[in-house]
C-alpha cells in the first residue's frame, strides 16, 4: 500500500523528465512557505532589505561620485599642472601656477596636443546695464564665474550652443553664459547673444550661450570671461594665483611619465632660483575630484579614502544581513525538520531538497530588493541633502545598477542561501520522524556563534567609529579658535576704484545702526582659509632668499579688539593708511628663533618689500581648520587693500542690524548686491565633510547593530528550541524565571564580549589612523570602549528580552510530553 501511494506522488513533484513542472512547484512551495511562517519570512526580509538599501545607496553615492568629468572624450590624456612642495608636505600642494606658464608650455613643447590656462572667482557683482547705462538687474554670484581661454573648449566637452565655437572668446571683454545664467540674466537664452553684462566695473559682451554644465563636473560654468580681458602680467613668473589653472592635453601614446620628466628643466629655465621652492607635478584629470590636498572649482572633494571606507561597510553591511538570514534560517530549521523528514521518505533527493531551499532563499531576496528599490527611492532625497549630491529615481535605473542588482541578487542568494539549504537538506528522515533533531540541529552551532560574532565586531566597531568622529565633531564646535567668533558678520566690499572712495562713508553709516557693537574693516577675515602668502626677510639679509613664507593679513586697529586677540608681548600698531608697523603671531616668532615674544619687540623685518619694526605679538589664532597648523602670520594696517567689513553685534539685535546694513548697502552701494555671513558658521563649515561622515557613521552602526540584532534573535530562538526540554527539567525541578534568563542570556553575552575584543583594538587602529590627518585632536580613551561594550549588551538583552522571557515561562509539560 505505501510502495504504491509512493510511486503515485513521486513523478508529479519529483519526475525530472519535467524541469517546467517541477521549477514550478519550487517557487509554489517557497511562497507558500513564507507565507505559513509569516514571523520569520518578515524578520528574515526585513534584514536583508536595509542590508540591500544601505549597499544600493552607496553604490549609487560612489557610482556618482566616480562618474566626475567622465563625460570628456580626451578625459585620458587630460592633466593638470600643479605646485608640489620639495618637502613632500601634503599642506605644500597647491594648483595655482604663474600666469606665463601655459603659454610657456606650449612654446617649450610643441609636441603638447593642447594647452590652455582657466581660473575661477567668487562673491563677484554682476549687474545687467540698460539702454541708458543705469542699472536694470544686480546679482552676487557665489560661484560660477571663470576666465578662460579659447582653447579650454578645444579640450573640454562644454558644448557652446550658440555663438562661434571656435573665437567666441579671443577677445578681451567678451564672456559666455550658461543657458541658466542667460536665462536669469535676460529671461530668455535665446535672447542673450550680443547683449552686455556688467562684472569687474566692465562692459562685457555676451558672444557666446553654453549648454548648461551637468551636475557631475567639477567646472560649474555659469559665466566665462575671455582670459585676454584679465589684467594680468604674462610675464610674471613670480606671482601666483591660486585658482589659475593650467591644464594639458598630451598626444595619444604620450606618456605622464615623458612629459613629468621634461618639467624640472622647464622650472629651472623660467622661475628665478629664489622663487623656485616648488616644482610642478602632472594630475590626471579623473583624480582632481578625489583630491583633498589640492581642491577644485567646486570646492568639494571625495577622498579615496571615502570611497574605500564607504564600499567596505556597504559590504559588511551586506555580509552582516546575509549572515542574519543563515542564523535565522537554521533557528527555524526546527520547524521544517519534519516537512524534510516527510519529503526524503516520498523520493525525494538531497540535491532537490538544496535546490527546493534555495528557491526559498531567492524567493526572499527577491522580495526584499524589491523592498530595497523602493526604501531607497525613498530615501534619495535625504541623502542628497545629507551629502549635497544630485541622485534622482532614474539613478537605479541606469544600466549599470541594473547589473548591479543582478549581479548581487545571485551572490546574496548563493550565500544567504547555501548553509541553510546544506543543513535542511541534510537532516536524518529516522531521526527527524522519531524526534531525535538535538543531534542534527546542533550541528553547526559553533559556526552560526562565529557569525554572530562576526556580526556584532562590525556593529561595535561602527559604534566606537561613531562616537571618536562624534566626539572630534565636539572638539571642533568648542575649540577656541585663539579669537571670539560669536554674533560676528562679516560683509564683502565691492573692489573697484570708485567703490574705495565711499568706504569712509560706509563706515559712518554701519557705526550709526543701533546695536552694532564694533566695527573693523580688513582684508580677510581671522578664518579666511589663508591670506596673502608673501616672503619674510630680516633687515640683515641681503640675499634674494626669503628667510620666511608668512601669511599677510592686513586689517585696521579695531580689528584686535572686535575679535578680542590676546596680546603676548607689545601693542597694536598705530592707525594709518598704510603699513609702518607689524604685530606678527607667536608661531612667527619661533620660527625666527626669539626666544619669547618680547625679544621679538623691536626688531626690523622686511615683509612684502617693506621693512618695519615689530610693535606687538598677538597670541597664536586658527586661520584654517583644526586639521592644519598654525601659520606664521604678520599683521599690519594696508587701507588701499581692505575688502571685507566686520560687524560684532549687541545680544538681541541681529535682525535690527541686519535691515540696518542691508538699507545702508542700498543707499552707499546701489548697485551691489548686500550679502553676510557669519564667521561662526564660516569655520563649521571647514568642517562639513567630517560632519557628513559623522551622520553617515550613525546611521551606519545603527544598520549594523539592527541587522545584528535580528541575528541575534536567530541564535537565541535555535537555543530556545534547542534548550526546550532541558529548560523544562529546570523548571520542574524548581528553576525560576530568573536562572532560565541568566542560562539563555549568557552565552550570547560571552559571544559579544568575544566580539568586542576582536572590535575593539581593529576600531583603535582605524579610528586613530583618522585622526592624525587633524594637527589638533582628541585623544582615544577608554570611555569610547566602555560605552559601546555597555550599549552592546544592553541592546541585545532588550532584543533577545522577549524570546527568552518566552522560552522561560513556557509550561514544562509541552516540552517534555512524547509525541
Amino acid at each position: 500500500m505505501t510502495g504504491t501511494v509512493l510511486e503515485a506522488k513521486s513523478p508529479s513533484y519529483f519526475d525530472r523528465s519535467k524541469p517546467s513542472a517541477m521549477f514550478k512547484n519550487y517557487l509554489k512551495t517557497a511562497f507558500r512557505n513564507l507565507l505559513r511562517n509569516k514571523v520569520h519570512a518578515i524578520v528574515n526580509i526585513t534584514g536583508l532589505i536595509v542590508g540591500f538599501s544601505a549597499f544600493l545607496l552607496i553604490f549609487l553615492v560612489i557610482s556618482y561620485e566616480s562618474s566626475f568629468d567622465d563625460f570628456h572624450s580626451n578625459k585620458k590624456n587630460i592633466y593638470r599642472v600643479v605646485r608640489a612642495g620639495k618637502t613632500g608636505d601634503d599642506r605644500d600642494y597647491r594648483t595655482g601656477v604663474p600666469f606665463p606658464v601655459t603659454n610657456g608650455l606650449r612654446l617649450d613643447y610643441p609636441q603638447l596636443k593642447n594647452a590652455a590656462a582657466i581660473m575661477s572667482d567668487n562673491n563677484v557683482q554682476v549687474t545687467i546695464p540698460g539702454n541708458n547705462g543705469e542699472t536694470v538687474k544686480k546679482f552676487k554670484e557665489a560661484s560660477g564665474i571663470f576666465i578662460a581661454e579659447q582653447r579650454f573648449f578645444n579640450m573640454f566637452d562644454f558644448k557652446i550652443v550658440e555663438g562661434n565655437a571656435n573665437n567666441a572668446i579671443t577677445e578681451p571683454n567678451t564672456i559666455l553664459l550658461s543657458k541658466k545664467f542667460a536665462t536669469k540674466y535676460f529671461g530668455d537664452w535665446h535672447t542673450a547673444l550680443g547683449k552686455v553684462v556688467k562684472a569687474y566695473g566692465l562692459n562685457l559682451k555676451v558672444t557666446g550661450i553654453l549648454e548648461n554644465p551637468p551636475v557631475n563636473t567639477d567646472f560649474p560654468l555659469g559665466m566665462v570671461i575671455s582670459y585676454p580681458t584679465m589684467d594680468a602680467n604674462m610675464n610674471d613668473w613670480v606671482s601666483i594665483e591660486d585658482n589659475n589653472y593650467c591644464f594639458i592635453q598630451l598626444p595619444p601614446n604620450y606618456s605622464a611619465a615623458q612629459m613629468s620628466a621634461l618639467l624640472p628643466a622647464f622650472i629651472t629655465r623660467h622661475i628665478p632660483p629664489e622663487h623656485a621652492g616648488y616644482k610642478l607635478q602632472l594630475q590626471p584629470l579623473k583624480e582632481m575630484h578625489f583630491d583633498e590636498r589640492l581642491g577644485n572649482f567646486n570646492g568639494r572633494t571625495f577622498s579615496k579614502q571615502m570611497v574605500t571606507a564607504l564600499t567596505l561597510i556597504g559590504m559588511f553591511l551586506l555580509i552582516i544581513a546575509c549572515v542574519n538570514f543563515i542564523n535565522l534560517s537554521t533557528a527555524n530549521a526546527v520547524i521544517r525538520s519534519k516537512e524534510v523528514g516527510v519529503r526524503k521518505v516520498l523520493g525525494g533527493t538531497r540535491k532537490q531538497l538544496v535546490v527546493q531551499f534555495f528557491s526559498e532563499t531567492g524567493a526572499a531576496c527577491i522580495i526584499a530588493m524589491i523592498g530595497a528599490i523602493i526604501v531607497s527611492v525613498i530615501f534619495l532625497p535625504f541623502l542628497n541633502r545629507l551629502l549635497e549630491i544630485n541622485l534622482t529615481a532614474g539613478s537605479l535605473f541606469t544600466p549599470s545598477t541594473i547589473l548591479f542588482i543582478l549581479l548581487s541578487l545571485v551572490i546574496v542568494t548563493i550565500l544567504s542561501g547555501f548553509y541553510p539549504a546544506l543543513i535542511l537538506a541534510g537532516f536524518n528522515p529516522i531521526n527527524v520522524l522519531k524526534g531525535k533533531l538535538t543531534s542534527e540541529a546542533g550541528k553547526g552551532i559553533t559556526l552560526r556563534r562565529g557569525l554572530v560574532v562576526f556580526q556584532f565586531v562590525i556593529a561595535q566597531t561602527l559604534i566606537i567609529g561613531t562616537l571618536v568622529v562624534v566626539a572630534q565633531m565636539n572638539y571642533f564646535s568648542n575649540a577656541d579658535m585663539g579669537f571670539s567668533k560669536e554674533a560676528i558678520v562679516n560683509a564683502s566690499l565691492p573692489r573697484d576704484s570708485a567703490s574705495r572712495t565711499k568706504y569712509v562713508r560706509l563706515r559712518d553709516e554701519l557705526s550709526s545702526i543701533p546695536g552694532v557693537a564694533e566695527l573693523s574693516f580688513s582684508t580677510f577675515t581671522p578664518a579666511a582659509n589663508g591670506g596673502w602668502a608673501t616672503d619674510l626677510r630680516l633687515a640683515s639679509n641681503n640675499t634674494k632668499k626669503a628667510d620666511l613664507i608668512v601669511n599677510m593679513k592686513p586689517a585696521d586697529t579695531g580689528y584686535f579688539s572686535l575679535y578680542n586677540f590676546k596680546m603676548a608681548a607689545g601693542r597694536v600698531y598705530y592707525p594709518s593708511d598704510t603699513a609702518g608697523e607689524f604685530v606678527v603671531n607667536e608661531t612667527l616668532v619661533k620660527a625666527l628663533g626669539f626666544g619669547t615674544p618680547q625679544d621679538a619687540i623691536g626688531k626690523q623685518i622686511n615683509v612684502a618689500g617693506k621693512l618695519s619694526p615689530i610693535v606687538g605679538v598677538v597670541k597664536d589664532f586658527h586661520m584654517h581648520s583644526l586639521k592644519d597648523p598654525i601659520d606664521p602670520v604678520v599683521m599690519m594696517s594696508a587701507k588701499g587693500s581692505f575688502g571685507v567689513a566686520n560687524v560684532r553685534i549687541k545680544p538681541g539685535k541681529t535682525k535690527q542690524v541686519l535691515a540696518g546694513m542691508e538699507a545702508t548697502w542700498n543707499k552707499v552701494f546701489p548697485d551691489y548686491v548686500f550679502e553676510y555671513d557669519f564667521i561662526d558658521q564660516s569655520i563649521a563649515d571647514y568642517y562639513k565633510q567630517e560632519k557628513q561622515l559623522s551622520q553617515l557613521y550613525k546611521i551606519f552602526s545603527g544598520i549594523a547593530i539592527f541587522i545584528s540584532c535580528l541575528g541575534l534573535y536567530g541564535l537565541v530562538s535555535f537555543m530556545a528550541q534547542r534548550k526546550r526540554k532541558e529548560i523544562g527539567i529546570r523548571k520542574v525541578l524548581g528553576a525560576s524565571l530568573g536562572n532560565i534568563l541568566l542560562l539563555l542570556s549568557r552565552e550570547f553575552t560571552l559571544l559579544i564580549a568575544v566580539a568586542f575584543l576582536i572590535a575593539a583594538p581593529v576600531a583603535w587602529y582605524f579610528m586613530h589612523h583618522w585622526l592624525e590627518q587633524y594637527s589638533f585632536r582628541i585623544d582615544i580613551g577608554l570611555g569610547f570602549f566602555i560605552i559601546t561594550l555597555i550599549c552592546s549588551i544592553m541592546i541585545a538583552w532588550l532584543t533577545v528580552g522577549y524570546s527568552a522571557i518566552k522560552a522561560a515561562i513556557a509550561n514544562p509539560v509541552n516540552s517534555l510530553r512524547t509525541e
